[in-house]
């Protein structure tokens, strides 16, 4: 585990599970219909409970779709964590590559502010859209953490401790290797 402190908050990176973390929220990336897709969605769902899927069909029948970059709040149902952040997730794409990782960065900034917006302080991130959508750790760790240390220096009220949780060594490395270029 590798951890550092920004404005007061503890940010940390471990190969875990995110699924069974006991932070209040854990950060879950979905699609602009908030349907189950992904394997980590499909996981959270499953483990949570038929009432999130609920809760995430009310909120689609209020809006109709979630453009991407946005997130929205449900309780975790069956989890230990007390929310889920549903965040929309972009798909890399070879001709918007740069345009994508600010969509990346968006997401990431989104659902730190739900979350900080709503009182929450502790708060668990998977590597957002690097399951099937084309971004590799090392996109997602150049976008995600600049945003992080960002939104805590600059907005932060509530956080207090921000980890992301990854589910190989190599993963960890990449963002291990953003860390030690963002705290030196």
């Amino acid at each position: 585990m590798n951890q550092f402190t920004i404005n007061n908050a503890v940010v940390e990176i471990l190969i875990d599970d995110l699924i069974n973390s006991t932070h209040e929220a854990v950060v879950i990336p979905t699609n602009s219909k908030l349907l189950p897709s992904g394997t980590l969605r499909c996981k959270a769902l499953k483990q949570a409970g038929a009432k999130i899927q609920v809760e995430c069909n009310k909120i689609i029948n209020k809006i109709a779709i979630i453009p991407v970059g946005n997130a929205v709040l449900t309780s975790g149902g069956n989890l230990s964590s007390k929310f889920i952040i549903h965040v929309v997730s972009p798909k890399l794409s070879v001709l918007g590559q740069k345009l994508e990782g600010k969509k990346l960065m968006l997401a990431t900034w989104n659902s730190l502010k739900l979350a900080d917006q709503k009182g929450i302080k502790s708060i668990a991130f998977p590597p957002i859209s690097a399951e099937m959508l084309g971004f590799n750790a090392k996109i997602c760790a150049n976008a995600m953490l600049p945003t992080i240390q960002k939104y805590l220096l600059e907005k932060n009220k509530n956080l207090k401790k921000i980890s992301i949780y990854l589910e190989s060594l190599p993963d960890y490395k990449d963002f291990e290797n953003v860390v030690d270029t963002l705290i030196s």
